[in-house]
């Protein structure tokens, strides 16, 4: 990352803290300090101040500190993060903020002692509001995942998966992802066949892939740190009238989703836009999870398309839209594509037919 990208942000992240009444602001959570500095690193904290920032890390870290956050000032630490806060603070005046979602309890307890004679108190949220609308070089990172996800599903195509178990197919997946370019796998992919492809967040198994059943494939990629999510379902032979039915109704919803996708959009019309689809076709009661969510430095991260959520979406937002149908004891379908908020609608980074394929 660029001096004037991390300037950018932390002008940015000054700002947020001023409005929340901020002197400073302690970051846990690791892909908020790779955002705001460029550490890749773990076991560490970052403290913001008006005119500081400090990365509180340990011998472990020191050259790849140097090398990744150079304008960061480093405070190492032979024990307890928090050990180091009052250090890294440099007799700051002024409430302190301390990131709470990352820490555990007993984190939290060092910190309120490390801080007892500053005010200070948890705050969420700060940084990964800032997030939700990427940069140009961040939507190319974004980009390049997608088109890197896609090509890794249609590497089922070329692959045999009848009689093969789901985490074999699964596996060989991942492998040519990472052969590829991948950085790190966001999740543990999801391959589920017949029946447990009702499961929307069905691990892949040691279950074997049987002919004539839905197939739901579900993975993601990193390029650069930012992820990409995508799902398609497969057949695996000839399909009841029943499976191919919720098959064509899921694609609609999809489109429909897609479809009004645009900055401006509510997230919670979009949402509709596409359940509408599956409620009209009488499966309303079988699609019961979110629209889709944020993607970027977190496989799921704001904005939320969903029927509760009041954001508005703006150009440089990245979102997946996937609907899913799923029946007890027969299989379900999921579509999923992740998207770019642009000045024209959306722009889909894992473009792949909709069409649904078979597999032999």
């Amino acid at each position: 990352m660029n001096e004037t990208t991390m300037d950018t942000r932390l002008e940015a992240t000054r700002a947020a803290m001023a409005a929340e009444g901020l002197a400073a602001l302690v970051v846990y959570d690791p892909k908020n300090i790779r955002y705001l500095c460029g550490f890749t690193g773990e076991d560490s904290c970052l403290v913001v101040t008006g005119e500081d920032v400090a990365l509180v890390s340990d011998f472990r870290f020191r050259l790849q500190a140097a090398q990744e956050a150079p304008s960061a000032r480093l405070v190492e630490v032979t024990d307890k993060l928090a050990d180091a806060l009052p250090e890294a603070l440099g007799g700051v005046e002024g409430e302190v903020g301390v990131e709470s979602s990352f820490l555990t309890l007993g984190e939290w307890a060092d910190v309120d002692k490390a801080l007892a004679v500053l005010p200070h108190r948890p705050v969420k949220g700060v940084v990964e509001k800032l997030r939700e609308v990427k940069s140009r070089e961040e939507q190319q990172a974004c980009r390049a995942a997608g088109q890197l996800v896609a090509a890794t599903i249609e590497q089922l195509t070329h692959m045999a998966v009848v009689g093969r178990s789901e985490i074999d197919v699964a596996l060989e997946l991942e492998l040519w992802a990472r052969r590829q370019g991948s950085g790190r796998i966001p999740f543990d992919y999801i391959v589920g066949a017949g029946p447990r492809g009702a499961m929307p967040h069905g691990i892949a198994s040691r279950a074997v892939i049987p002919p004539h059943v839905l197939l739901v494939v579900d993975i993601g990629v990193t390029v650069d740190g930012y992820a990409s999510d995508m799902t398609r379902t497969f057949a695996t032979g000839t399909l009841s009238a029943r499976e191919l039915e919720v098959y064509d109704v899921v694609r609609l919803a999809q489109t429909a989703g897609r479809a009004v996708i645009k900055p401006g959009a509510a997230t919670v019309e979009v949402d509709g836009a596409a359940r509408r689809v599956i409620e009209d076709a009488g499966m309303g009661d079988l699609f019961k999870h979110s629209l889709g969510h944020g993607v970027g430095l977190d496989i799921h991260e704001a904005p939320r398309l969903s029927p509760r959520s009041t954001e508005i979406l703006a150009v440089g937002n990245v979102v997946t839209v996937e609907p899913g149908v799923y029946v007890e004891g027969l299989g379900g379908v999921r579509i999923e594509d992740t998207v770019i908020v642009s000045d024209e609608g959306c722009e889909v980074v894992t473009e792949l037919t909709r069409e649904l394929i078979t597999l032999s």
